[in-house]
This record gives C-alpha cells, structure tokens and sequence, in this order.
C-alpha cells in the first residue's frame, strides 16, 4: 500500500518514440497504445528506468537511487504508472494548433488526482454531438463559430467554467517566464471534443517518419523504415507512489528526492542521437 502520491506532468520538447516493439499496421515502429483506447501511453516501467538513469544528475547519490528505485534482484522502491495523454496538439487552420481532450480523459484525470489527495471540483462538459467543440469565448482558433482541426470543421460550443479545468493543465508547465506565453496558448486554446473523435485524432495524428540508415560509403545500408512519435507539445501526466515503508529515507526525504527532478529535461523512449524523446518534467 502506498502512503503518498505525488504527480509527474511530461511535457514533450521534442517528438517522443517510447516503442512498443511490434508492427501490428502500416507503420514499422509505433508507439506505445493503450489497448482498449488506443490513446499514446508510456509504460510505467520504462518512466521508472528514466527517472532511475537520471537520479545522480540530479542529485540522487548511488544509495539513495537504490533505495528509491529498488534492485534488480529485490523488489522495493516506489511505483511509478503509465503516462497517460492529457491534451494532444492538433493543427489548426487559425491560431497554429490547438491541444485536444475529451470527457473520459478529464474524467480519468479527475480520479488519479484524487488518488493523489487533490480534490478536482470542476464539471466536466459533453459536446453535443460528434460535430461539436467546447472551447473558450475568446480562443484563438475560433472563425466565424466553427474551429477547423486537421480536416475537421467543428461547430462552437462554449463553456462559462472552462477556465477551472484549465488551470489543472497549465500546471503541467514550469510557472517560469519562458513559458508564460504557452501557458497562456494552453489556457485559450484547450478544446474538448468527444471521445470518439478525440480517440480518431489520437491515432490518426501522430508524427510519422521515414527513416534510412546511411553507410560509410555514402550509400543506405538500411531502410527505408517508419516510426511514430508522440508529437511535440503533448501533455500527458502519471503517478509517483510512494510505499509506506522504505528502510533508509523518511516520507519527506523521499518527496524531497524526487522533487529534484521537477523542472528537468529527461530523455524518454529511443531515438536520443537525432534529437527526439526530450521532455519537461514537473512533479507536485
């Protein structure tokens, strides 16, 4: 049993690949997916191996790793979840692009937070139809009462409290001056769409790339290859518990451990060398 839950936003910076090591479409590298939704996820156990081989860059001494993370041949240390998707960028025709979600995700939002001992009161909005957008009165991605998502025209449908849930996916960013204007962007232009055609973006919307491997000779030793990314800008958050007994390090030291990775650029799933998998991490 778990005596404290702390929450760990991922911010991509750049196209994250967390593979999931089999080709079941037409893309030879996809990422990870939730089974029943086919929302991107990141699979709690590659997370835990992030934060464990960036603990003493952060601070974490070699004991204190350990003790935090476990050893491979005994179970221990705290338990980390999968990332699951909070908002998703999707291009728009005004305003650039705009970030996605939907009721279930709000609402699955809503009860990992209350696992975490915060207490979400906000309502959570439908739209009224598969043609339908709740946005804000004065979003950036409005024209003339519709906003257009990819190749979706969407009717507007606003929302008075939209600024209360908001607020919950701003804290996703660090409260710096180089973000103030991205927290603004995620403050207006947050839409929230059904669950069936946030699913269609979700899938259909990924970055796709083709790949070749290039010899010493100049010439493609390997390839062509396609891999998927989560795209760069998507929000996704999991959860941190922290057990009841961990010999070594008291409740608050273990906090106070694990808070040193907020604010801090982690490399997550493959591709490091050309610059993908880069991700803004924050912990409350």
């Amino acid at each position: 049993m778990f005596e404290k839950a702390l929450v760990m936003y991922i911010y991509a910076e750049t196209p994250i690949h967390p593979g999931s090591g089999a080709a079941l479409g037409a893309v030879d590298l996809p990422i990870q997916r939730e089974r029943h939704t086919e929302f991107p996820m990141i699979q709690g156990s590659s997370l835990k191996g992030v934060l464990r081989s960036h603990a003493q860059s952060v601070g974490i001494s070699e004991m204190e790793e350990s003790i935090l993370f476990g050893e491979p041949d005994r179970v221990g240390g705290v338990s980390v979840t999968d990332a699951r998707v909070l908002a998703f960028p999707v291009r728009s025709l005004k305003g650039l692009f705009g970030w996605v979600t939907c009721p279930f995700v709000l609402d699955r939002f809503k009860r990992d937070m209350n696992i975490a001992g915060k207490n979400i009161t906000w309502a959570i909005p439908n739209p009224s139809g598969e043609n339908k957008a709740i946005v804000k009165a004065d979003s950036n991605l409005i024209i003339k009462d519709n906003v257009y998502l990819e190749d979706l025209k969407l009717d507007v449908e606003t929302y008075d409290k939209l600024n209360e849930i908001t607020r919950s996916f701003t804290c996703a960013l660090p409260d710096t001056q180089e973000y103030r204007q991205l927290s603004e962007k995620v403050e207006k232009d947050l839409v929230i769409l059904t669950d069936d055609l946030f699913r269609d973006l979700v899938t259909m919307t990924t970055e796709i790339t083709t790949r070749v491997r290039i010899g010493e000779e100049g010439v493609v030793e390997e390839g062509p290859w396609s891999e998927e990314y989560i795209p760069t800008d998507t929000i996704m958050y999991s959860l941190i518990l922290i057990p009841g007994r961990m010999k070594g390090l008291t409740l608050e030291e273990i906090i106070q451990k694990l808070r040193q990775y907020d604010n801090k650029i982690l490399h997550i799933g493959g591709d490091e060398t050309i610059g993908k998998g880069f991700a803004r991490i924050k912990i409350l």
